[in-house]
């Protein structure tokens, strides 16, 4: 058994949200999902120990061994059948509610340093119906480059080009959306998709501005229906200088905006934190 592993859980966007009408037998909505990680992160950190233990900082309303964390330990441990234990220990910097996989990615993270931990091959099959059964967005964070997924969000259609490095302003309003509540509020009033063509050609062509000008989430305005800021957010970030472009990532609160410099994201950060919200400047990772 390895040592000690630390593991980035990296924050992401969704380039690219297109819900569709009806739910499945299981109650989920098929989705065409492009996302892109960030350099926002949660901190993953795997040791060796005697028995299976989830320390997450700042401390959640729920026992460790009550957590995500500890399920898909325990079911990776079991699925392999792994004698030995492990804490986990998790830092959160990632808000919840926010559409920014905090989750999701905690969980894939956990995941992979978990198996480095035991020596087992994150690309088993096995591993990947473990993280599909803990969340839509889990199979992204298993490997985090561009990427488009569909079905429920869960099937990895295509991956592109690294796009590192793009300066991104993230901003969120002080009410935060459950996703249960907005695809609710999504189906009372469903706005249909559009393909993912044009996102599709951005992310090949590696080119930023047409990222920006292709940016779609037909969920949004279900999330601004919920939380009343989340226009207010939007259209602030969009009139920021330098700011190409913002819309409202997955079932929302957070707004990002992709910016033409770190100087332009700084400046939105910092437009945004004077309305009272919380805010980050970051880059694609």
């Amino acid at each position: 058994m390895a040592g000690t592993i630390s593991l980035a859980a990296h924050a992401k966007v969704n380039l690219h949200l297109g819900i569709y009408e009806g739910r499945d037998e299981r109650g989920y909505h098929r989705a065409d999902s492009v996302m892109i990680a960030l350099e926002l992160h949660d901190e993953v950190t795997v040791s060796p120990a005697d028995q299976i233990e989830v320390v997450v900082l700042p401390e959640l309303d729920v026992p460790g061994e009550r957590t995500l964390a500890a399920r898909i330990a325990h079911a990776l441990a079991d699925e392999f059948g792994v004698a030995d234990g492990a804490r986990i220990r998790l830092v959160r910097n990632i808000p919840d509610k926010s559409g920014l996989g905090s989750a999701s990615t905690d969980a894939a993270t956990i995941l992979r340093a978990l198996c480095a931990l035991w020596g087992i091959d994150e690309s088993d099959e096995r591993v990947r119906t473990i993280a599909r059964s803990a969340g839509a967005d889990v199979a992204f964070f298993l490997n985090p480059v561009p990427s488009w997924l569909d079905g429920v969000g869960d099937n990895l259609r295509q991956t592109y080009p690294p796009l590192v490095g793009v300066p991104v302003v993230l901003a969120r309003p002080t009410g935060g959306v459950s996703t249960p509540a907005a695809y609710a509020e999504f189906d009372r009033n469903p706005v249909p998709p559009v393909p993912i063509d044009a996102m599709a050609a951005a992310l090949e062509a590696s080119d930023v501005r047409m990222v920006a000008d292709a940016l779609f989430n037909n969920l949004a305005p279900a999330a601004c229906a919920i939380e009343a800021e989340e226009q207010v957010v939007v259209d602030t970030l969009r009139a920021c200088e330098g700011v190409l472009a913002a819309q409202v990532t997955g079932s929302g609160s957070c707004v990002f905006g992709i910016c033409e410099s770190d100087e332009a994201a700084e400046a939105a950060a910092a437009e945004a934190a004077a309305h009272g919200w919380w805010s980050c400047a970051t880059r694609t990772a």
